[in-house]
């Protein structure tokens, strides 16, 4: 059986004119992604738990940076951290890369916007803090 929750959230972003991939074998995730100022696009996989009751929102690898940086990016992900509640930064040290990360309980009649907004807080706070992110990289 596919996944109520993202199928409910596949019609919100057909109704807001989202372009969207429903993937997964039981249809529970989404690939989409959102333009924005300072960065050019971000991607993101949405993938909602089996319950139906939460979703994990995260971006692909914005960021990639050089190996030497890799302490400075340590400090500037940590500050991002503290800075913005309502995302995680995650810094892959092998592939020294950075993505973005929201997780959110949804409720099922109302999922579609809730994941709607959780995505455009999410691309806000990357847009954001993007600029910051180079500047340690290239500063």
């Amino acid at each position: 059986m596919a996944n109520m929750a993202a199928k409910v959230t596949a019609a919100f972003f057909d109704s807001k004119g989202i372009h969207y991939d429903l993937v997964g074998e039981q249809s529970e995730a989404i690939l989409t992604g959102f333009a924005l100022d300072n960065l050019e696009g971000v991607r993101f996989v949405i993938v909602f738990d089996e319950k139906e009751e939460a979703v994990e929102i995260t971006t692909r690898d914005f960021v990639k940076f050089p190996e030497a940086k890799k302490d400075d990016m340590f400090r500037v992900v940590n500050m991002l951290n503290k800075k913005y509640k309502w995302a995680k930064f995650i810094l892959d040290e092998e592939d020294c890369t950075i993505c973005a990360q929201d997780d959110a309980v949804i409720q099922l009649d109302s999922c579609g916007e809730e994941v709607y907004r959780c995505c455009c807080q999410l691309a806000d706070i990357v847009d954001i803090s993007y600029p910051v992110i180079m500047k340690a990289i290239f500063g």
